[in-house]
């Protein structure tokens, strides 16, 4: 993955249910961004705007299997409902 390149997105298509088969709004939405390097050699940085909550990782520090196990498990907390982000509006 190159700089720049996004990571599978997710938490949108993470739709928590409210009872059997009664699928709810997502409550989050996160992407997952591999960079060859960040800014003061940080490991990650999570950079949040409306809508969105995106976190960089450096390939220096940050494996590609970490990314996909923090990923699943984000997926999780997001798809059990619990994480919401609480922006103006929403």
């Amino acid at each position: 993955m190159a700089d720049g390149e996004l990571a599978k997105p997710t938490g949108e298509e993470s739709v928590p249910q409210t009872g059997p088969g009664e699928p709810r709004e997502p409550v989050a939405c996160f992407e997952m961004e591999l960079r060859d390097t960040l800014p003061g050699d940080r490991a990650v940085i999570a950079v949040e705007q409306e809508g969105k909550f995106i976190w960089l990782a450096s390939r220096k520090y940050v494996n590609p299997k970490a990314v996909d196990e923090f990923r699943e498990q984000l997926e999780r907390i997001i798809g059990g409902g619990w994480w919401t982000q609480n922006w103006p509006g929403h």
